[in-house]
C-alpha cells in the first residue's frame, strides 16, 4: 500500500510538471502573439527603421544595464557583509549571473533567479543564510520598486490627473509592492520561518548540522542598506527609459523618463508571469503612446520596449557566457584542492 502511495504521488508530481511547463510555453506563445499582432499593426517597417535608428544609443543603454546587474550584486553583499568574503569570487560571479539571466528569461524571473542565488551562496553560507539573505534582497528591491512607482505616480497625477489610466495602475503598483516588501520581511522576522530556516539546515546541510544556527538578530535584521543599493538601481533604470526615449525619436526629459519608466515598472507586474513579460509590457508602451508624446507614432512607443528588451537579453546572453566560464573555473579549482 506504501509503495502504490508513493508511486501515486510520484506520478502526480510529473503531472503537475508537465502541466507547468505546458502552461508556461502556452503562456509565452500568446506573449509572443501579442506582439506580432502589436507589430502588424504599427507597422512592421516602421519598428525595423526606428530600432535601426536607435542603435547608436545602444552602448549606453547596455552601460544603464550593467548598472542595474551591478546594484543586485552590491545589495546581496550588503546583506551578507562579512560572510561574503568567505565566499569564492567563482561562486559570487556564477550566483550573479545566473539570477540576473534566470530573471531576463523565465516566468516569474526575479523569484527564480533569487532561488538559483541561494542555492549557489548557500553551499558557504548555509541554506538558512542564504535563503534568508535572499528573501531580504527581494524585499529590498520590491521596495525600491516602489518607491520609484510612488514618484512616478506623483509624475503622472500632475500631468493627467489622479483619476488617469496610468495614475491609476501606478498607484495600485505602489501598495502591492510596498505590500510584498514590508510582508516579506515580516515572514522572515516571524519566530516560526526561523525554526523553519533552522529547519532547512539541518536537514538538507547535515555536515553542518554541528554549527551555530541562524543568528534572530541577522533574521530580523532590515535591509535599508540594500534597499538604497537597489533605488540606485532603479534610478540607473529610469536614466535608461529616458535614453531609450531619445533613441526612439522622442525629446529626453526628466518628464518622460519618469512616465516610460512607470509603465515598465507597471508592465513587469501585471505580466511577471511571462517571461520578460513579453506582450505585456509591450501593449502597455502602445497603449500609453500618446502619454509618451507618441500618439501619431505608435511605433515610437512600442520600439520602447524592444530596445529595452534587445539590451536585456544581450545582457542575460553575456551573463550565461560568465556562469559557464565561473562553473568551470570553480570546477578546476575544488580538483586543484583535492589534488593537494
Amino acid at each position: 500500500m506504501e509503495i502504490r502511495r508513493g508511486a501515486l504521488a510520484a506520478d502526480v508530481t510529473r503531472l503537475r510538471e508537465r502541466a507547468g511547463v505546458v502552461l508556461r510555453a502556452l503562456l509565452a506563445v500568446v506573449g509572443l502573439a501579442i506582439v506580432a499582432y502589436l507589430v502588424h499593426d504599427a507597422g512592421p517597417s516602421r519598428v525595423l527603421r526606428i530600432l535601426w535608428e536607435a542603435g547608436p544609443w545602444l552602448p549606453l543603454i547596455l552601460v544603464l544595464e550593467v548598472a542595474q546587474f551591478g546594484s543586485d550584486y552590491g545589495a546581496i553583499r550588503s546583506i551578507v557583509g562579512s560572510q561574503w568574503q568567505g565566499i569564492p569570487s567563482a561562486t559570487r560571479i556564477r550566483s550573479a549571473a545566473i539570477a540576473y539571466a534566470m530573471m531576463v528569461l523565465l516566468p516569474a524571473g526575479r523569484a527564480a533567479g533569487e532561488i538559483a542565488r541561494a542555492t549557489l551562496l548557500s553551499k558557504t553560507l548555509g541554506l538558512a543564510r542564504a535563503a534568508a539573505a535572499s528573501v531580504q534582497l527581494q524585499s529590498a528591491f520590491l521596495f525600491a520598486n516602489a518607491v520609484l512607482s510612488l514618484v512616478a505616480w506623483g509624475v503622472v497625477q500632475s500631468s493627467f490627473g489622479a483619476g488617469s489610466a496610468l495614475a491609476l495602475l501606478l498607484a495600485g503598483n505602489v501598495l502591492f509592492q510596498a505590500f510584498l516588501s514590508i510582508g516579506l520581511i515580516g515572514i522572515l522576522r516571524y519566530a516560526r520561518f526561523g525554526r523553519w530556516l533552522d529547519g532547512l539546515r539541518t536537514r538538507f546541510l547535515r555536515e553542518q548540522v554541528a554549527s551555530k544556527p541562524l543568528d534572530p538578530d541577522v533574521r530580523r535584521r532590515l535591509p535599508w542598506s540594500a534597499a538604497a543599493i537597489c533605488a540606485l538601481g532603479r534610478v540607473a533604470q529610469l536614466v535608461q527609459y529616458g535614453v531609450i526615449v531619445r533613441a526612439v525619436g522622442g525629446v529626453a526629459t526628466v518628464r518622460g523618463a519618469f512616465i516610460s519608466h512607470g509603465i515598465r515598472l507597471v508592465g513587469n507586474t501585471l505580466g511577471d508571469l511571462l517571461p520578460n513579460q513579453i506582450g505585456v509590457v509591450d501593449g502597455a508602451y502602445r497603449a500609453f503612446a500618446a502619454t509618451l508624446g507618441f500618439a501619431d507614432a505608435p511605433a515610437r512607443a512600442l520600439s520602447i520596449a524592444f530596445v529595452a528588451r534587445l539590451a536585456q537579453l544581450a545582457c542575460a546572453s553575456a551573463c550565461i557566457l560568465v556562469a559557464a566560464f565561473a562553473r568551470a573555473t570553480d570546477r578546476a579549482r575544488n580538483v586543484g584542492d583535492t589534488a593537494r
